[in-house]
């Protein structure tokens, strides 16, 4: 089973792909298909092209923001199988002081896959 360790270091690796804009890296870490919902709308994830598109550009608006990190803070796991899991994360953006920038919220269902795990579904639970 995914512990908080692996999980943490799950998503700190996802944060660097993030800002740094590999895409590769941000498509691999999920598993097909997948499914993001949000107050407005749900957006199916039927492949890795899927999330490459959603992510493409995503870097360079941290940038011009200001960004440089993205940090993690996992708040809550909760077991649901044996493979399964629900995590509550909050996502601190940070400046290049480390200052952060603004905050937001996600809920992922997450599966466990050897050492790792892969997203399944993210919920954002919006900014903070």
């Amino acid at each position: 089973m995914l512990d908080q360790e692996g999980l943490q270091d799950f998503l700190e690796a996802y944060g660097r792909e993030l800002v740094g804009g590999d895409l590769d890296g941000i498509a691999a870490r999920h598993s097909y298909p997948a499914y993001v919902a949000g107050d407005t709308q749900s957006i199916p994830v039927a492949s890795p092209a899927d999330v490459k598109g959603a992510f493409t550009g995503a870097a360079e608006r941290y940038r011009e923001h200001g960004v440089v990190g993205a940090v993690p803070e996992v708040r809550r796991m909760e077991e649901l199988t044996s493979r399964l899991v629900w995590a509550d994360v909050r996502w601190s953006y940070l400046d290049g002081t480390g200052a952060e920038l603004r905050a937001e919220s996600y809920r992922y269902l997450l599966r466990e896959a050897g050492n790792s795990c892969m997203i399944c579904v993210v919920v954002a639970l919006g900014a903070e």
